[in-house]
């Protein structure tokens, strides 16, 4: 079996790979970037909806062919049908996910990385009690081989097994996987190019079904629920459910079906030559299920890592723990608390969401320039019922 070595190799080229794999490149690393799959960024498995332009400049040129559509406010929708609505320009946008990750992955092989598709990492390669690398197959030939590298980084997603390899993992709950559908629907009429988020056990049990717009008749209308409430019911049926009430004349093209990792964030982020970033990491916002902007996040500060460990004294296990508790920091002190609200929030019946939406219409000033007011939503939720805001508080403030 033939062998190659390189500084770094990055298992995936999502978001959080390829952007791994540009910073290391750039910092003068050699770096091999492997995607299992044909096409970098193919089939698309995601909603595309993220928030301001601003955050995905930080770290990538955003040119208007990788916009579909700006999101100009948001809705939520009552299980009843009762709609609280909230009109903000600019709030975010729907990207073009194919054309992004290919962006993405171009932009690491322009820094010096290389990228192979359709070769897959099949195990680590493990060295004195640390990762050493990983062990690949060519998908187009079946040729097996091994890379040795000084440090694996593991961005597989929600699929993931590098991490779990490496020690860092054990297989998810049922709860901590949403099962999720998706439909690309046309001949619609999209309106205000507002995002709406749909609530209730009759539309997606433990989740939420979207409508999120791609053009001015065509939109990613899908949901996620927790499979431990759906009674047994598929995703694609609470789908095709949906899409007959809320689209009924639009014509259903590209359907998606996969899973969002709702989990806690990992403990330990990284070991001795292995780092997991993105959704291997469980670094997607557990509330909603989104992980662009936290993949990207990752990827920052773990490349920061991996270029001051070769740097320093080695990739280390000591070295690359630098990466959890700056993860922890930042973004990961955040999930800990957005995963304590979907407890919360999740776990409310269909009465309580009604009266939740309800005093939300009624709430003046409840949105302002920078968001949803989290006082005035507060005061929402109390006047719905006072016990809510004790059991939310007590779930976020946790430790």
């Amino acid at each position: 079996m033939r062998e190659e070595r390189f500084d770094v190799v990055v298992i995936g080229a999502g978001p959080a790979g390829s952007r791994t794999a540009a910073l290391t490149a750039a910092a003068g690393l050699s770096t091999l970037l492997l995607e299992k799959r044909e096409r970098v960024g193919f089939p698309v498995r995601c909603a595309e909806a993220v928030g301001p332009r601003r955050d995905i400049e930080r770290f990538l040129p955003l040119d208007d062919d990788l916009v579909s559509s700006p999101i100009d406010g948001f809705a939520l929708v009552s299980p009843a049908g009762e709609r609280f609505a909230a009109r903000m320009p600019g709030i975010g946008f729907v990207v073009d996910r194919e054309a992004f990750d290919r962006r993405l992955a171009g932009a690491a092989v322009k820094a010096g990385a290389v990228l192979r598709t359709s070769h897959q990492a099949t195990g680590l390669l493990h060295t004195d009690g640390r990762v050493a690398g990983a062990e690949v197959t060519d998908l187009a030939t079946v040729e097996r081989y091994r890379v040795t590298a000084a440090v694996t980084v593991g961005a597989d997603g929600v699929e993931c097994h590098s991490p779990r390899w490496a020690g860092l993992k054990g297989s998810y709950r049922p709860a901590e996987v949403m099962s999720c559908a998706q439909r690309l629907v046309e001949g619609i009429d999209v309106g205000e190019r507002m995002i709406e988020f749909h609530l209730g056990g009759s539309v997606a049990p433990g989740g939420y079904a979207w409508v999120f717009p791609k053009g001015p008749s065509s939109a990613n209308a899908g949901l996620g629920i927790n499979p431990l409430r759906a009674g047994g019911i598929r995703a694609i049926d609470y789908l095709e459910r949906f899409l007959s009430r809320q689209c009924p004349g639009a014509s259903r093209e590209r359907l998606v079906v996969g899973g969002t990792i709702v989990a806690r964030g990992l403990p330990r982020l990284a070991t001795g030559g292995y780092l997991a970033v993105g959704e291997a990491a469980n670094q997607n916002n557990p509330f909603s299920g989104g992980g662009i902007v936290n993949a990207l996040e990752g990827a920052d500060l773990a490349a920061g890592t991996i270029v001051e460990a070769l740097a320093g004294g080695g990739p280390t296990a000591r070295a690359l723990s630098r990466y959890t508790d700056r993860w922890n920091r930042t973004t990961g002190r955040a999930n800990k608390r957005f995963w304590r609200a979907a407890q919360f929030f999740y776990g409310l019946g269909d009465d309580a969401m009604e009266r939740v939406i309800g005093r939300m219409r009624r709430t003046p000033g409840l949105i302002g320039e920078s968001g949803v007011d989290p006082l005035r939503l507060l005061l929402a939720l109390a006047r719905s019922d006072p016990r809510l805001v004790f059991r939310l508080a007590a779930g976020i403030l946790k430790r």
